[in-house]
């Protein structure tokens, strides 16, 4: 018998995933949208060109959306390149605009996603943009479910989770937003499909 956890990383009872998973998104000061997944390239380029980015990584675990995204990338003229290509490169890394991510799951709680070493050590951390693609599927109820499944991490060697933009305070209490990581996280939450 599984018993499930009273705490804030838990979905309440009822509720619906994809919706708290939303609600999350935006408690965090991160953007969402929901797209289909033939619409996924698009949405990206939208959002790409709402935050005026020009130079563009994307990572692997994008999976069935990279070449999509790639392609429109390129027809946008775009300087996008792979993530796994330019991760040792401090000089291309440091200048990217964006990174284009998928993720291993995402916490409905709290609106959190799970980046593991499939998107790159750094990915999700080092633009000032990052937009990452979660399809429904991913999206668990809560952190106990994230870690009933061991096998989950068993072929990564990094697992981070992402709660929205960047935050860092000083001891004078003066919040930065971008001191450590993104400024701006933007998710897209692909619809499940029929």
């Amino acid at each position: 018998m599984t018993r499930r956890l009273d705490a804030p990383t838990e979905l309440a009872p009822g509720a619906d995933p994809l919706a708290a998973f939303a609600a999350g998104v935006t408690r965090s000061a991160a953007g969402v949208g929901r797209v289909a997944a033939r619409d996924v390239a698009g949405a990206v380029m939208d959002v790409l060109g709402r935050h005026g980015a020009r130079s563009v990584a994307l990572s692997a675990d994008l999976g069935p959306h990279l070449d999509a995204v790639a392609a429109a990338c390129r027809d946008a003229g775009l300087d996008a390149e792979r993530y796994d290509a330019i991760a040792a490169d401090r000089a291309r890394i440091g200048a990217l605009d964006a990174t284009v991510t998928g993720c291993t799951a995402a916490i409905a709680a709290t609106g959190s996603v799970v980046l593991g070493a499939g998107a790159g050590r750094a990915a999700g951390l080092i633009a000032p943009l990052h937009v990452c693609v979660v399809r429904a599927e991913q999206v668990l109820g809560g952190l106990s479910d994230l870690f009933a499944d061991p096998g989950r991490f068993a072929s990564s060697s990094l697992t981070a989770l992402q709660t929205g933009p960047s935050r860092s305070a000083d001891i004078e209490k003066t919040l930065v937003i971008g001191a450590h990581g993104p400024c701006a996280v933007e998710v897209l939450l692909v619809e499940a499909t029929a």
